[in-house]
């Protein structure tokens, strides 16, 4: 009779340890630095290249989408050709990914050494 409880306690431990860990999806998105290589204001479709991995990725934008310059919230005119930003990146299950937050980053404006 030992053979039955020792049997469940395998098949358990067989079972718990071929779970795989899931990955939570945060509800604020993935923050992504990169570089703005297209922006199409038609379709509010907007390619960039990200910093990180070198991949250009597509999303989209709403009108629920908070855009952030200089601290102040503004509008998506600042999504041009070669801005370089931080967005709050989304890919639901259905449909495309898109972003809640664009925040535009400051030109880094080489500075002249002095001896």
């Amino acid at each position: 009779m030992k053979t039955k409880p020792l049997l469940i306690a395998l098949l358990l431990t067989f079972f718990v340890s071929i779970a795989v860990p899931a990955s939570a999806l945060t509800p604020r998105g993935r923050l992504i630095t990169g570089t703005i290589q297209k922006v199409d204001a038609q379709t509010h479709e907007v390619e960039m290249l990200r910093e990180d991995k070198g991949t250009v990725i597509t999303f989209t934008w709403s009108k629920r989408t908070s855009f952030v310059a200089n601290a102040q919230m503004t509008d998506a005119a600042i999504l041009k050709q070669g801005a370089h930003v931080v967005v709050s990146h989304h890919v639901p299950f259905f449909g495309k990914p898109f972003v809640t937050r664009a925040t535009l980053l400051p030109t880094t404006k080489p500075t002249a050494k002095t001896k």
